[in-house]
């Protein structure tokens, strides 16, 4: 069982007993107050059902060390052969020196700390600092490659092409054993790997032997300095060619800092491939499929609680690549791990085994209940990109991809992915094609290409532009990005004011984050994205899907200032954003309010400073969500005032989900996961007007219950969440 460090918020659901009670002050004529809050319960319009969701891409090692289970890293070898050259070299053996190589680029053990603005300089997109990091003509990405691997003294390695596992995995490790008592092969993990006490792990490997005396080899869970024994198995008389070897081991000993030890004996030599190390509990969750379960456990668990209504996956920029020969490719991401050749995720500088591919995303959305938004590459790399002329074969995946995804198992692709466990189609509406592409050569006419293609085959597929396309091409969502200052954020609540279905384009907020300012993810940073998020349920008919970014990194690899979640191979934990982003998902809401905020600028809080939305949390209305944000360090008092019809049937009590600190600065870390999480507490004393106390750099969620509406409010309400998804979001369930 992995060690979760956060708690999942449930608004309303804490018990009576250990959850406070606040008595609301009624609001009167000379009440001292702040700002006001006004909703008018009259005045709704229907809003995107899905507007809050998550952005996974793999960087910072969020899938590979991160939510793919895998405990072993570089399995296949294959990125000390990148790291050598060797993957791409006609040469067939490379002796390895492989001290000297962890010397020259990174050790396993040593964290690589790199956030984006180590140069002095704040850049406004992830596109503009990789772009200026592009232009050092110095830097190659295979210089970050971890050096995951080192042999026992004594023992030689060579890498080798010399009959290949399969035509995908064309290298691997062959050992001589030196003169000592023990010859093998150490794996440091993913910055060690995380073993638990009474915990079984499943190993698997590829082993031939050259010579005609069978050996046996023994795989242990071992302790840093390999002298203390974890566990341990033998495979007896491994002889001949290829084989796959499987078995189970137990680990002793709870340690977040192991090794994976591969012995055989002397003398002669052993040929290795594919090393593995599953938790067992993956592999028997895997049954019926190819591969292991891929995800690891308290991580999902913590995409769960966030309840995201849509996942857009793999990339931003991990699609693209920094050149097309490393952009990520699905169809060689299918299959077998061993057959997976993996390859450079030279944006932000390590190897990707591919583990997760296209059918573990999808499995990914349909675990975590959630519309999948697949992200494709259209032939636009950050450093060339494919002509129009020559980009059909691009086109013709994409196609693929989604008979994959949608098809039946009798259909082509579709036979594939039911061969790989998951006989019935998947469900997808939404495709995005490229990641921040516009301007760039050839994107214009390779959208169109890709664009007409997939309406012509899938007319129900909504179809994402890297930007509004205007009178060039059609647009049926854009995205949208913003990297700023907690300032700069607030400010943002106001973006999308004046958009219309009528006037614009449907908008996608696909990547938001405060990243000057934010630390690695504090208070003031997260209280200015609620703001922000605020203005998005406000011109929630305009823009229909937002996502913070990124969502994953570990803390040994942060290529990025502030990240959702921040993991190592054993913990993690939600910084206030986090908190934030689960908040709001919680108190999705079906139709806005309209919510009027006025401040007092003869108050002490000389600046505008409070942002308000108001949902309803319920098909009748009769459950509404205030969402009121305090950007400042003074406590608030906020009157809050409801008119119209209905405002009158205000119930005397109330749920309220509250995150705040007196300290703009206030981080979480591994050691308190949540010095800053919500608190909930029962609120009475409600009415029609009232005054709500908002504390320091707060995000309040106050829900209120109404009296009965009247018996036509539903019917009234599902017709207009209707009519907005059948003019612009075919295919997206209303909750």
């Amino acid at each position: 069982m992995w060690a979760p460090v956060a708690v999942a918020l449930l608004i309303g659901a804490c018990s009576a007993a250990a959850q406070p009670r606040i008595t609301a002050e009624t609001l009167t004529a000379d009440a001292p107050c702040n700002a006001s809050v006004t909703v008018d319960l009259q005045k709704r319009k229907a809003i995107s059902p899905v507007l809050f969701g998550i952005f996974f891409e793999e960087i910072g090692h969020a899938g590979d060390g991160g939510l793919y289970a895998e405990l072993v890293q570089d399995r296949s070898f294959d990125a000390l052969a990148a790291a050598t050259g060797f993957l791409d070299s006609p040469a067939t053996r490379l002796p390895l020196d492989l001290a000297t190589l962890a010397a020259r680029h990174h050790h396993a053990m040593l964290p690589l700390h790199t956030p984006w603005d180590s140069n002095g300089r704040s850049y406004s997109s992830k596109r503009e600092y990789l772009e200026d990091r592009r232009r050092n003509s110095s830097y190659d990405p295979r210089n970050d490659i971890i050096v995951a691997w080192q042999p026992l003294p004594g023992t030689t390695a060579v890498l080798t092409k010399e009959q290949p596992l399969n035509e995908h995995n064309l290298v691997s490790m062959e050992l001589t054993a030196g003169t000592g008592p023990h010859s093998g092969l150490l794996n440091f993990g993913y910055w060690g790997l995380y073993v638990q006490a009474g915990h079984n792990y499943t190993a698997s490997l590829y082993m031939r032997n050259p010579d005609e005396q069978p050996k046996n080899v023994t795989l242990s869970l071992v302790g840093e300095h390999g002298a203390t024994l974890y566990g341990t198995l033998t495979f007896l008389g491994v002889e001949g060619g290829w084989r796959k070897y499987t078995a189970e081991v137990a680990s002793t000993a709870t340690d977040a800092n192991a090794r994976l030890l591969l012995q055989f004996d002397g003398p002669g030599k052993l040929v290795v491939d594919s090393v593995s190390l599953f938790p067992s509990g993956n592999v028997a969750a895997g049954s019926g499929m190819l591969n292991p379960w891929p995800f690891r456990a308290d991580l999902l668990d913590a995409l769960k609680a966030l309840q995201p209504a849509f996942m857009r996956f793999p990339g931003g920029c991990y699609i693209e690549g920094d050149w097309m020969r490393n952009a990520f490719r699905w169809k060689a991401a299918l299959g077998p791990n061993e057959q997976r050749p993996g390859h450079m995720n030279g944006v932000w500088g390590y190897w990707s085994t591919d583990g997760l591919g296209l059918f573990e995303y999808m499995l990914l959305a349909e675990e975590l209940a959630t519309e999948p938004i697949w992200v494709i590459n259209n032939g636009v790399a950050h450093g060339d990109s494919v002509r129009t002329a020559d980009v059909w074969p691009l086109v013709e995946e994409a196609l693929d991809s989604l008979e994959f995804i949608s098809g039946p198992p009798d259909s082509q692709w579709g036979g594939v992915r039911a061969a790989m466990g998951h006989p019935e189609p998947w469900t997808i509406n939404y495709m995005a094609i490229g990641n921040e592409d516009c301007g760039k050569p050839s994107y214009l006419t390779n959208y169109l290409l890709f664009f007409g293609a997939i309406r012509a085959r899938y007319p129900h597929m909504r179809l994402i532009s890297n930007c509004d396309m205007g009178p060039d091409a059609p647009t049926d969502l854009w995205d949208w990005h913003i990297y700023t200052n907690p300032t700069d954020m607030f400010k943002r609540r106001n973006e999308f004011n004046g958009k219309t279905p009528q006037n614009s384009h449907y908008i996608f907020a696909s990547e938001y984050a405060v990243t000057d300012g934010g630390g690695w993810g504090n208070v003031a940073a997260a209280v200015s994205e609620a703001a922000f998020m605020s203005g998005m349920e406000r011109n929630g008919d305009i823009v229909t899907l937002g996502a913070y970014a990124p969502l994953f990194v570990h803390w040994n690899n942060r290529p990025w200032p502030t990240n959702m979640i921040v993991i190592d191979n054993s913990r993690w934990f939600g910084i206030p954003s986090y908190y934030v982003q689960q908040m709001f998902s919680h108190a999705r809401g079906s139709h806005y309010l309209d919510t009027t905020v006025v401040t007092d600028p003869g108050s002490q809080v000389h600046q505008e400073s409070v942002a308000a939305s108001t949902t309803c949390a319920s098909p009748a209305c009769d459950r509404i969500n205030i969402k009121i944000i305090n950007f400042s360090s003074m406590q608030q008092r906020v009157a809050v005032v409801l008119t119209g019809e209905g405002s009158d049937a205000v119930l005397g009590e109330g749920e309220l989900v509250y995150l705040w600190s007196d300290h703009p600065e206030a981080e979480n870390s591994f050691d308190t996961p949540t010095k800053i999480a919500p608190a909930t507490a029962t609120m009475d004393g409600l009415s029609s007007k009232f005054v709500l106390p908002a504390k320091p750099w707060s995000v309040n969620v106050l829900q209120l219950h109404l009296g009965p509406a009247p018996s036509s409010a539903a019917i009234t309400l599902q017709a207009d969440i209707s009519a907005i998804i059948g003019s612009g979001m075919d295919g997206v369930a209303a909750s």
